[in-house]
């Protein structure tokens, strides 16, 4: 009787994990359809709009916000890439947090950087604020100088300070292409009404890199990195223009993002307390458009590109994805009244399940339902037909979503020039999902624990990789 009991057990929660991939992956398929659709559109919009040059009372102006922490290795390439923007009118604002580095020298030097007594706005009282400098070389870049207080604490005041009606958020050890600005803002011109609009975040490791200007793209030689550009596709490709469509976006990148200045500052801004302050700005400005009836949407534009530089040791990108699920997880419980609130519409039918489900969860059940179903197999709870449905769904399926994201991509932009390119990130996909998609769960899971049981926020100690060299640093 104990061992049926143990058997019925065993042959339900396969079950389980079997419908969990089963129901994953349609949805991944579902989402690919919808993204493909949305780029031959988008592509044909743009073949229609090369060329044209939008009269300059069209072209919105911006403030970038660069929060800045030990960044010497690369500052000054990266707000010489932004400064280099082909815009009409913009500013760059650098909010040095408290770097332990020579962030601050080697901008003073470079910029010509001369302080200023400038009042603090008055709602931004309490903030640990040092000096305002500007630049003797270039006026439209503004360096703010405070102590370490966070990310989202230096992105605040630097909004605080500017002084256009949107706001660009960008990482300081990323480059923006020159048109990327003048792409993403047309978004805010094409859809009225656009609270944000995210770009499409790509991997420069492996290119080469002079003042701020990527001058050979080529893919990096780690199947490490890899493999993270193939995520990186398939995540931004079809799973962001997908969400986006569905009007379900619950996070733009916080290495490339714009934001209307009036809507964000109504949202109350960036949340000090986030381990992910990206993805909780964009959840509390989704709540705030529906729970108040706003006539917004957030949008994603998949042609203006931000390069940044990825992990490249798995003991990094562990690292890294640790973070991540619990920044996740923390914003999942912070905002668990959406889950299926039809209030909400598509965002708490659709987006907020699928991340709570899916991307929360589903790492655990992945971590735990490999072995589980691979032991059940061995002990003949499960038979071979079942089993082989399993390794279908589970692997092959995912590696088919990983190569179409390839080849949607390629089509979609054709970026790398070497002949080779596409041959060897399919064989980064195959990897991917045959040995790293299980260290990923891992990851994952481990992360989300770790937030649950002790609340841990800390960012942790990645080696940082700068445009080609590499040093070690503490972020």
């Amino acid at each position: 009787m104990q061992n049926l009991f143990h058997d019925i057990i065993f042959v339900f929660f396969n079950n389980m994990i079997f419908w969990y991939f089963v129901v994953l992956n349609v949805f991944y398929l579902f989402l690919l359809l919808l993204a493909a659709g949305t780029l031959s559109r988008y592509r044909n919009r743009m073949r229609m709009e090369r060329g044209i040059k939008l009269p300059e009372e069209f072209m919105k102006p911006f403030s970038v916000l660069v929060p800045a922490y030990n960044e010497e290795l690369h500052i000054v390439e990266s707000v010489h890439a932004l400064l280099c923007l082909n815009y009409t009118e913009f500013e760059v604002i650098v909010c040095n947090d408290g770097s332990t580095d020579n962030t601050l020298d080697v901008l003073i030097k470079a910029y010509d950087l001369e302080k200023t007594d400038i009042e603090l706005p008055e709602e931004h009282a309490d903030a640990p604020l040092k000096c305002v400098y500007f630049s003797r070389k270039d006026s439209r870049l503004v360096v703010i100088d405070k102590e370490n207080s966070g990310k989202a604490s230096s992105l605040n005041l630097a909004a605080a300070y500017s002084r256009y009606p949107y706001v660009c958020a960008v990482d300081a050890d990323s480059l923006l292409s020159k048109d990327s600005m003048e792409k993403l803002m047309q978004e805010f011109i094409a859809v009225p009404g656009t609270a944000a609009v995210g770009g499409i975040v790509r991997l420069l490791n492996g290119s080469d890199v002079q003042n701020g200007k990527i001058t050979e793209l080529k893919l990096p030689t780690r199947i490490v990195e890899r493999i993270q550009i193939v995520e990186y596709f398939r995540a931004f490709l079809f799973g962001r223009v997908g969400m986006a469509r569905l009007n379900v976006l619950m996070i733009i990148s916080g290495a490339f993002g714009v934001f209307r200045r009036d809507l964000l500052e109504k949202a109350g801004g960036w949340f000090k307390n986030a381990i992910g302050e990206d993805m909780e700005l964009v959840v509390n400005l989704q709540r705030m458009i529906h729970e108040q009836k706003l006539k917004n949407r957030i949008g994603f534009a998949p042609y203006p590109v931000c390069w940044t530089e990825a992990p490249s040791t798995f003991e990094q990108l562990g690292t890294q994805r640790d973070r991540w699920q619990r920044a996740l997880t923390q914003c999942m419980f912070r905002h668990i009244k959406l889950f299926f609130n039809p209030r909400y519409g598509t965002l708490g039918l659709i987006g907020y399940p699928y991340y709570f489900i899916f991307e929360m969860i589903g790492a655990l059940i992945e971590f735990i339902g490999y072995p589980v179903v691979i032991f059940a197999f061995i002990l003949g709870v499960i038979n071979m037909t079942y089993f082989l449905m399993f390794l279908a769904i589970a692997f092959v399926w995912g590696l088919c979503i990983s190569c179409a994201s390839l080849v949607l991509a390629e089509m979609s932009f054709q970026r790398y020039p070497e002949p080779t390119a596409l041959r060897d990130l399919f064989i980064a996909a195959f990897f991917e999902n045959f040995g790293y998609r299980q260290l990923h769960a891992y990851w994952r899971t481990k992360g989300m624990i770790r937030y649950l049981f002790s609340k841990n926020t800390d960012w942790g100690h990645i080696k940082r990789v700068s445009f080609g060299h590499k040093h070690e640093d503490n972020t």
